[in-house]
C-alpha cells in the first residue's frame, strides 16, 4: 500500500516535473539538491517529501517505458514477417507460409478438397428444405 501525500507535495512536484522534467532523475539525493535549487521551500521536511515524490514519479515513468518497450518487442516478434515477391505483392516468408497449409488439411485429405464432414452437413440441409416444402404442400387442401 502506498503513502498518502498531501496535495501541496503533489502540486509542487507536478509543477516542477512539468517545468524541469528532464533534469530530475531516479536518485533521491540528487533530486533533493535540485528541489532546493529550483524552489524557495525552507522546510526540510517538505523539501524531502517533494524530492521523494519526484523520485517516485521518475521511477514509475522508467518502469512504464520499459514495460511498453517489452510489449512492443513481443508484438513485433509475434507478427509474421512479410517480404515482397517479384510482382511487388507481399508474401509471407516460407516458414510462416507452411504453417497455415498444415492447419487447413483435415480428415478428408489434402487442402482444398472437401471433407466428409462438409458434404455430410450440406446434404441434410437440402433434405430439410425438401421436407418443409412437401409438408407445406400437404398441409394446404
Amino acid at each position: 500500500m502506498g503513502k498518502v501525500r498531501i496535495g501541496k507535495v503533489k502540486s509542487i512536484s507536478n509543477e516542477l516535473v512539468l517545468k524541469f522534467g528532464n533534469v530530475f532523475t531516479t536518485d533521491f539525493e540528487e533530486n533533493k539538491k535540485l528541489v532546493q535549487q529550483y524552489t524557495d521551500i525552507t522546510s526540510k521536511r517538505l523539501k524531502n517529501r517533494v524530492a521523494g515524490y519526484i523520485t517516485r514519479l521518475k521511477v514509475n515513468e522508467k518502469k512504464r517505458e520499459e514495460a511498453e518497450a517489452a510489449e512492443a518487442e513481443k508484438v513485433e516478434e509475434s507478427e509474421p514477417k512479410q517480404t515482397l515477391d517479384v510482382e511487388g505483392e507481399p508474401k509471407e516468408l516460407e516458414a510462416a507460409a507452411e504453417e497455415p497449409e498444415s492447419q487447413e488439411t483435415g480428415a478428408g485429405g489434402e487442402a482444398g478438397e472437401p471433407t466428409d464432414e462438409t458434404t455430410a452437413d450440406a446434404v441434410p440441409a437440402e433434405d430439410e428444405k425438401a421436407k418443409t416444402s412437401t409438408e407445406a404442400k400437404g398441409a394446404s387442401p
